[in-house]
């Protein structure tokens, strides 16, 4: 069953909306034009460059490297360069206007609109074709300028499955010679062959423009098909008409205010008494706006009152505010457009962290991007003959500066505790690339010592022979005994245990360990900061109360003094 019939195609709308409709909505609305522009603006921000697709290639087997190769590694043939010739006519015609003074850059906004509105891009290349007078073939062609089609008037042909084509056929050279696929297929001015139609544009005044393959390049964004896309406009069509009411009753209120906020009922069994005093009323309030009038009811069934009939909700009542926004967010996600870039920074809650908004903005930016970069463009250059080169759009914003900060944080974390792992780190130096990089290598383990458990490389003995340890300076005891530093109190050596076989931090020798840190307990090594408070069992004479004692330097004459008086007011004193 055919899913179209074969012919003009049109694309698929809500009933009773029509593509002008959509631009007019999208252009009254404030907040879907403010999406749609901010959203328009991050694209082509920073603009595009050209980028080579590789850095060597077979001139055999068209195998790419993206490094530097002389010699194919599937069929050892040469390879070649990309070729910079190709760039000049297309780079030429990058910074030309069309003749409707428009440059590329405008080109590509106006493609963004039609994308974001109704799905649907064309852009128009106009090429100046070069035939064979002989063979009546096209030799070659070129593209002489682009420009937008309009997607009001834009209309794809197809058969009944979808397919391009298979309806019209025209001459390239007398664009007016359209004919059908059954009738001949030369062309009766030139006698050239006539092409298949895929695309027409029928505006004006009832001429036709017939455009063949390759002449029109149609893209979609979000909803791509066989054919059109579907309208993100016409799916919030509600939305964006609400926003749009609501837009116009502020301004009625503010600007006629037609309709009264309500009335006063008055019931009485005497009507023309109530006008008379109202009347009378009025009269003294234009004479004297401070006079207050006096109402009295008089009714001779006991029957009467005063009713207030409103006619109209206040803003807060309408919630006017918290509706607005609603329709806003809903719009807004729809495009992946944050409320930062909307100047909306004070609502609270789940994505208020500008970073998060940042990079939700910039997942929507990227997304749009590759339309235009894997899609567009390369259609583009192809119909421009260009093979080796690519077009590509810049990243609308670098990073954010904190996420980049916490990122390189993050890998110096890394690179810690691989060292403390025995890893080498080693730092990428890479200009290019802003971010911290490390490679890792795993040193060399170190030589086995050899048989005898001598040390490698001395003999077996320290310098100065003697037998001596290493801490002992050349050539033995120096002369009148051992050094101060190994000595305790009335000139006898310390053991080990009470730090006189090791020497101090300062006398460690190069290659001996890490010195003592303070708080240390013996010759023992702390890399944990200073050792717990040791409990104390006896009470010393005039010590403090508590049976904690810190380590630390030495107490100053009048921390001494000060413990002391403090020592003999307790009643446990001496």
């Amino acid at each position: 069953m055919p899913l179209w019939s074969s012919g003009i195609q049109e694309p698929v709308m809500a009933q009773g909306i029509t593509i002008p409709a959509l631009f007019a909505v999208s252009t009254e609305s404030l907040i879907l034009r403010t999406v749609l522009s901010k959203l328009r603006q991050e694209m082509f921000r920073r603009g595009f460059y050209w980028e080579k697709k590789f850095t060597a290639k077979c001139t055999q087997c068209d195998e790419e490297y993206q490094e530097e190769v002389e010699t194919c590694k599937l069929c050892n043939g040469t390879t070649r360069k990309p070729d910079i010739d190709e760039l000049t006519y297309p780079k030429w015609l990058l910074k030309q206007e069309n003749s409707m003074e428009q440059s590329f850059f405008h080109l590509l906004h106006e493609l963004e609109s039609d994308l974001n509105i109704v799905d649907d891009g064309f852009l128009v290349l106009i090429k100046e074709y070069f035939i064979d007078p002989e063979t009546k073939e096209v030799q070659f062609y070129r593209v002489k300028e682009m420009i937008r089609g309009d997607p009001i008037f834009m209309r794809i042909v197809a058969d009944k499955r979808g397919v391009r084509g298979g309806r019209y056929k025209i001459c390239l050279v007398h664009r007016e010679n359209v004919k059908t696929h059954s009738e001949s297929d030369k062309c009766e001015i030139c006698g050239s062959e006539m092409q298949d139609v895929h695309y027409v544009n029928m505006a004006g005044s009832g001429k036709t423009q017939y455009f063949v393959e390759g002449e029109v390049l149609h893209i979609s964004k979000y909803n791509p098909s066989k054919l059109y896309g579907r309208s993100p406009v016409n799916t919030m069509w509600r939305q964006a008409m609400t926003l749009t009411a609501m837009d116009n009753y502020i301004y009625t209120a503010y600007q006629k205010r037609r309709i009264p906020k309500g009335i006063i009922s008055v019931t009485t069994d005497n009507l023309e008494s109530m006008k008379s005093f109202w009347k009378a009323t009025d009269e003294k309030m234009e004479r004297d706006p401070h006079y207050i009038p006096r109402v009295g009811i008089e009714s001779s069934s006991g029957r009467g009152g005063v009713n207030w009939v409103k006619f109209m909700d206040t803003l807060e009542e309408m919630q006017y505010i918290g509706v607005r926004d609603e329709i806003r967010n809903r719009i807004a996600a729809f495009y992946g457009v944050s409320s930062i870039f909307m100047v909306d920074n004070g609502k609270s809650g789940g994505l208020n962290n500008e970073g998060l908004q940042i990079l939700v903005t910039n997942r929507a930016v990227e997304f749009g991007q590759k339309v235009y970069t894997e899609i567009l463009f390369p259609r583009l250059l192809k119909q421009m003959n260009v093979s080796d080169w690519k077009l590509t759009l810049y990243p609308n914003e670098e990073e954010d500066e904190i996420t980049r900060l916490r990122r390189d944080e993050q890998e110096l974390n890394v690179a810690q505790r691989m060292a403390q792992l025995g890893f080498v780190p080693d730092l990428l130096d890479e200009p290019a690339n802003r971010d911290i990089r490390f490679t890792y290598s795993k040193p060399p383990p170190a030589p086995a010592p050899p048989p005898g458990g001598m040390p490698p490389g001395g003999g077996g003995m320290p310098p100065g022979g003697g037998g001596m340890p290493p801490m002992m300076p050349p050539g033995g005891m120096p002369p009148g005994g051992m050094p101060p530093q190994m000595m305790g109190r009335g000139g006898m050596p310390m053991p080990p245990q009470m730090g006189g076989g090791m020497p101090t931090s300062r006398q460690v020798p190069p290659g001996m360990g890490m010195p003592m840190q303070p708080g240390s307990e013996g010759m023992g090594m702390r890399n944990r900061g200073p050792v717990a408070p040791q409990r104390r069992g006896t009470m010393g004479s005039g010590s403090p109360l508590s049976s904690v004692q810190q380590r630390g330097p030495p107490p100053s004459p009048m921390q001494n003094v000060s413990d002391t008086l403090l020592d003999a007011r307790r009643p446990r004193g001496r």
